[in-house]
């Protein structure tokens, strides 16, 4: 296990903020190598396939959440309550104004956050995708796979949605002060229909079309294999689930921001629609990061 935030020693005073994106990085480097070590524990002691499959998918979900974060924060941006009014729905001029007013690291706001819920994420979805499909097929059990994550994902959800719209330097800690969570638990439950929406449509997406696309693409004309088959097979599958998920993460942003009064999920959808219009507002930040997503 690895820390997502430092703690002050008693008596000692910070004098500066920490800069957002510094943790960030500094878990990043953390998980990169204990990635290695992973590749390196797996090679030497040959453990069980479970075991080699989910320290696979915790390595490559770091990998994929540290190479698209920015653009997850560009598209958090984008979704927010203000985008339209700051960015005009332009996720360059996002981009432009968010490295211009609150520096490059910005854009890694809540990446440590996200890495560190990447090996249990991963390991309660593939864990009942892969018990279920034999019984459910793959749309079914990738449905029930991203319902049932959403007990990991919710609560490391809304605290990398405040860090990631979060204009000021902020910690984890701090988010989960300002929730209450310590008091009220489930207030991190905040958008978890939203949330679950999301993530059972994206993996009753991703495993069945990731399996298609692995078949025509080994036995069709074009004969590929290793990890060029599986990286086009991955984003066959991906863009279409995250695209098409956009709705329901949008009204999920909504929701799990900071808001002055707590809002449900039918709520936040009418929200969305009355301020931006259906077409414009539910597809906002749809051109964001797929493998970003869970």
């Amino acid at each position: 296990h690895l820390p997502t935030k430092s703690w002050a020693l008693p008596g000692r005073v910070q004098s500066k903020p920490e800069a957002p994106g510094t943790c960030a990085v500094a878990v990043a480097l953390s998980q990169t190598m204990l990635s290695v070590a992973l590749v390196l524990g797996i090679a030497i002691c040959a453990p069980p396939p479970t075991v080699v499959n989910l320290a696979a998918a915790g390595a490559a979900g770091a990998a994929g959440a540290l190479a698209v974060y920015p653009f997850d924060s560009i598209k958090t941006r984008l979704q927010s309550e203000t985008a339209q009014k700051s960015y005009g729905g332009s996720g360059v001029r996002a981009a432009l104004s968010l490295v211009r007013s609150e520096g490059l690291l910005s854009l890694y706001s809540g990446l440590g956050v996200q890495l560190t819920g990447v090996v249990p994420e991963k390991s309660i979805k593939l864990f009942v995708h892969d018990q279920s499909a034999p019984l459910l097929g793959e749309a079914l059990s990738g449905a029930l796979a991203g319902l049932c994550q959403v007990v990991a994902t919710n609560p490391l959800e809304i605290v990398k949605v405040r860090l990631q719209l979060s204009s000021n330097p902020d910690s984890p800690l701090g988010v989960l002060q300002r929730l209450g969570a310590a008091s009220n638990p489930l207030v991190l439950y905040t958008g978890a229909a939203a949330c679950a929406a999301r993530d059972s449509l994206f993996s009753a997406i991703l495993f069945p079309v990731y399996a298609s696309a692995r078949t025509m693409l080994a036995e069709g004309d074009m004969h590929m294999t290793g990890a060029l088959l599986s990286l086009t097979a991955g984003m066959l599958a991906a863009a279409p689930a995250a695209y098409l998920t956009t709705p329901a993460d949008v009204v999920k942003t909504r929701l799990q921001e900071e808001r002055e009064e707590p809002a449900d999920l039918r709520d936040g959808a009418a929200a969305v629609v009355g301020a931006n219009g259906a077409t414009r507002g539910l597809a906002s930040g749809g051109g964001g990061a797929p493998s970003a997503r869970p």
